[in-house]
């Protein structure tokens, strides 16, 4: 996107329409369900109960109303499931008045008995067949009148004199008029998944279609919509897990959570079983309470174990009974050890640990430690069986924690810390277990388990973990959460002088005051820092310190700033990785990026990257998930820039408290590779919630990107208003490079093409002075780019003669390359030179096919289609009308002129503005030939 490194913020506002998805994690299936409705006719959901079959029909019925369909829709319940024609009565009952007419006599007489519009008469029996050929001429006749689409939900309970009348209409409605969505239930918590039955409600050729589990992504951001509830880390994770990414569930569990505040107490103790709710329990608590003691014991320590644990006969033998309840089913063939069972469903699981009494459950856990050869897992289930404090198995426990780390598994070495503090008798000790484990949770994107174990470390004997521990919770609040301050405060008070410690919290202030835009107080507090660094020598707050002042010297000297990120890397060299370390890493690639050395900026990436995924460091892979992106957009390799932008996005919204962020980052990333729409909506949505956090550098990049997206539509007004939105802001912060983010040129262009010629001319200026005074050569392009929409105002050959002699053979950043060659294009055509037009369209479609960036070579393609549709030279008429247009006159005014209608002078200047490539009358008064 960018490659920028992390900076200020401040408030800003942005009025913006909703525009987030009414179902959550549903796009593509949506899609899908989509396609099938048009293709064929009908669609046959199916899947278990909750996990969003009703939520689709609701969003079909939704967008059918607003295109003006007809909506017929039946949900019949259990208790309805014997009641003849009570779907047909759902469907049709309030259609029929409004059918009568159109049906014959016979036909609308049967269908009136069976939707009980009329009594039959004494001693005649309705007719099967009449009330099916009823019932298939009324959907007919309300299709002659505009599309009809009908909605089945639950057809597991549909009764069967409606089933058979359904089916006998389906099978005949073949033209698409007529489409059928259907919803049936195939699967519960305690059984097997079965094969669907209903599709026979569907026309002939209609698809079958799955609705599977949201993913962890999904299932954080349904609890984040539905009940502004915010969980990441482990206890997001568990709560997917649990709930096996069915909707329902997850709302039950999380309702349960934010009703008992259970939240924090699972984030300090991962093993903590979650407090299912009654309505959940009560699917399989029956059936459990009916096994015998074997079997029960059985589940316990198969729900104790992680999945894949070998279990011995004596385990796996007693819970036949559990399979024959429904409880457990075999592991599906091809996977490890097929013949030990499984819970049928993540939720039966967690109601067994529930349930389970503690000596049980202790049992469980050590006759597991003893079926394992490997330490780490064997030492976390002595713990967990352990029920006093023990010295020894604390140790063991650190030592494990160890090798969870040089196995690149940061988390798992953070819950053995943690379990290690719990069994430290010794205070000191135990707190410094406990601030090892939070650090590591904070890498490991494990935010809830660091703050369950920062907070317990409050009343921490030595003074250096209590600092440390507060200033990692203030982190954890984010720069701007006023319950960051008192944290701060108490930290000062506690280094009693200590260098070490004192220039940790003045570098915290330092962060915090940069964020929120006060550059000088924050370089005053990193001053203060690297006052007392020097006097504590230690490497590593010296690399967190130029890590911290390396990105702002890169913004005003990028030769002292390189040099300042050198020597960090230096330092951090042959050391344990920290943040700090990896951010002047990701810092040389940004300033490889930004003076165009693209080769040395992906290598840096890539080898970090690596490393990054290697060690588990989650929280510093986001990061290099956001940098490599920005290095891959610019280095031309989109295809790639799209993926690692999404997997930044999606890694950002599970350990992220704000969505402002992540966001951003997948609107850049749909600009690489996906469209221009999507963009939109994730843009739109990240400009409110920086806004609501006060986020002002992260609110720049999301209007920056949104003006793109305008600019791809050709809404250039639009575009100049979040561009300048997105430099105003930059400006704010002092982030003066214009390789920051490359936002000057497209600003200008956006200018230039929305009649503000003196604005874009300033705007040129500005970023030619700056840009030479950083010898930033690699933005000129861009800016010569920029310079010919300008001209083109007033001579459309000129500027177009003057950029196709400027532009290279090669340049650093390809994607400026064929941004120049698209103005070429519309420069030229402009000019009315159409083969040259052609030819430089052409080439800008093929760079931008070389580089995999969708929504720019869709753009090009809309360009020279457009092209090849244009029609001859204006006619005498539609020179007049341009004559006229020029001297301001309106289309009623042209109209009488010329004694043509108002609806003629329109249709002509669709035409004119087609031939000029233009979009309004504006544009088209300023064109000149």
């Amino acid at each position: 996107m960018t490659g920028i490194l992390p900076g200020g913020a401040g408030p800003a506002t942005t009025p913006a329409e909703p525009t987030e998805p009414p179902l959550v994690d549903r796009a593509h299936l949506l899609a899908e369900i989509r396609a099938a409705l048009t293709a064929t006719g009908g669609v046959l959901l199916h899947g278990p109960a909750g996990i969003g079959k009703t939520a689709l029909l609701d969003t079909l019925a939704r967008d059918a109303e607003r295109a003006g369909e007809t909506v017929l829709r039946s949900s019949p319940t259990a208790a309805e499931a014997d009641l003849p024609h009570l779907a047909l009565i759902d469907l049709l009952g309030e259609a029929l008045p409004g059918l009568a007419e159109d049906l014959p006599d016979h036909l609308r007489q049967a269908l009136e008995r069976a939707l009980l519009h009329r009594a039959p008469a004494p001693g005649t029996a309705t007719d099967p067949l009449a009330v099916r050929v009823a019932v298939l001429e009324a959907l007919r006749r309300l299709a002659q009148r505009g599309p009809v689409l009908v909605l089945l939900d639950d057809t597991q309970w549909l009764d069967e004199a409606s089933r058979q009348v359904i089916a006998f209409a389906a099978r005949r409605l073949t033209d698409r008029q007529v489409r059928f969505a259907v919803t049936e239930r195939t699967e519960g918590v305690e059984q097997a998944g079965t094969a669907p039955e209903m599709v026979a409600l569907c026309p002939p050729a209609a698809r079958e279609i799955p609705v599977g589990p949201l993913g962890e992504r999904g299932t954080g951001a349904l609890l984040r919509e539905r009940l502004d509830l915010r969980l990441s880390g482990l206890t997001l994770t568990r709560v997917h897990a649990v709930s096996g990414g069915n909707p329902y569930y997850a709302l039950e569990l999380g309702r349960s959570l934010a009703a008992d505040g259970s939240e924090s107490a699972l984030a300090a103790d991962p093993a903590r079983p979650l407090d299912v709710p009654h309505r959940l329990r009560a699917l399989v608590a029956a059936r459990l309470g009916e096994l015998p003691d074997p079997a029960r014991q059985s589940l316990t320590v198969l729900a104790a174990a992680r999945p894949g644990t070998a279990l011995p006969d004596t385990v796996t033998e007693p819970l036949g009974a559990a399979r024959r309840h429904g409880i457990v089913r075999p592991v599906p063939a091809g996977t490890p050890r097929p013949d030990h069972p499984q819970f049928s469903h993540p939720l039966v699981a967690e109601v067994v640990l529930a349930a389970a009494d503690p000596a049980e459950l202790r049992a469980a856990h050590r006759l597991l430690a003893d079926l394992t050869d490997d330490p780490v897992e064997q030492v976390r289930h002595q713990a967990l069986a352990a029920d006093a404090a023990d010295p020894d198995l604390a140790d063991r426990l650190a030592a494990a924690a160890d090798t969870a780390l040089t196995r690149g598994a940061p988390g798992t070495a953070a819950e053995l810390l943690r379990l290690a503090a719990d069994h430290t008798p010794d205070p000191d000790t135990a707190g410094r277990h406990l601030l090892a484990a939070a650090r590591n949770a904070t890498a490991a994107g494990l935010p809830d388990l660091a703050r369950a174990c920062g907070e317990r470390l409050a009343t921490a004997p030595a003074a250096d973990v209590r600092v440390h521990a507060r200033l990692l919770l203030a982190r954890l609040l984010g720069p701007d959460h006023p319950g960051a301050e008192p944290l701060l405060t108490a930290a000062a008070e506690d280094t009693g002088g200590h260098p070490a410690l004192t220039a940790a919290v003045h570098q915290e202030r330092a962060v915090r005051a940069l964020h929120r835009g006060d550059r000088a107080e924050g370089l005053a507090e990193l001053a203060t820092a690297e006052k007392h660094a020097d006097l504590a020598d230690d490497p590593d707050l010296l690399v967190e310190l130029l890590a911290q002042r390396a990105p702002l010297t890169l913004l005003t000297d990028p030769a002292l700033g390189l040099a300042q990120l050198e020597r960090g890397c230096r330092l951090a060299a042959g050391r344990p990785a920290t943040a700090a370390a990896v951010f002047c890493r990701e810092g040389l690639a940004v300033a490889a990026l930004r003076s165009g050395d693209l080769p040395r900026a992906v290598a840096e990436v890539e080898a970090l990257r690596a490393e990054v995924e290697a060690a588990g460091r989650t929280e510093d892979l986001a990061n290099v998930l956001y940098i490599t992106a920005s290095v891959y957009e610019r280095a031309g390799r989109c295809t790639e820039a799209y993926a690692a932008g999404r997997a930044a996005h999606d890694l950002r919204e599970r350990i992220e408290p704000s969505p402002g962020p992540a966001r951003v980052l997948g609107g850049a990333a749909e600009l690489n590779g996906g469209t221009a729409e999507r963009a939109a909506q994730l843009l739109d949505s990240a400009i409110r919630a920086a806004e609501d956090d006060h986020d002002r550098e992260w609110l720049s990049y999301a209007h920056g990107l949104r003006g793109r997206v305008e600019l791809l539509r050709g809404n250039h007004q639009a575009a100049a208003e979040h561009l300048g939105r997105c430099l105003h802001l930059l400006r704010r912060m002092e982030f003066t490079d214009p390789a920051f983010f490359l936002v000057d040129a497209d600003l200008a262009e956006a200018l230039a093409l929305s009649g503000r010629p003196e604005e874009a001319a300033a705007t040129l200026a500005d970023a030619r002075e700056r840009a030479t005074g950083l010898g930033r050569d690699v933005l000129t392009l861009g800016l010569h780019r920029a310079e010919a929409h300008l001209t083109a105002a007033a001579d459309p050959r000129r500027a177009a003669d003057t950029l196709r002699e400027l532009i290279p053979d090669s340049h650093p950043y390809p994607l400026e390359l064929a941004r120049a060659h698209l103005a070429l294009g519309t420069l030229e055509r402009r000019a009315r030179r159409r083969a040259a037009a052609r030819a430089a369209l052409q080439e800008a479609h093929t760079r931008y096919a070389a580089a995999g960036c969708l929504p720019w070579q869709q753009h090009t393609a809309a360009a020279l289609a457009a092209l090849d549709a244009l029609e001859a030279d204006p006619t005498p008429m539609q020179q007049q009308i341009l004559a006229l247009i020029r001297a301001g006159a309106t289309n009623r005014e042209i109209a009488a002129r010329l004694h043509l209608s108002v609806k003629a002078v329109e249709a002509n200047l669709t035409r004119l503005y087609r031939q000029y490539g233009v979009r309004g009358r504006a544009e088209l008064a300023r064109h000149r030939d």
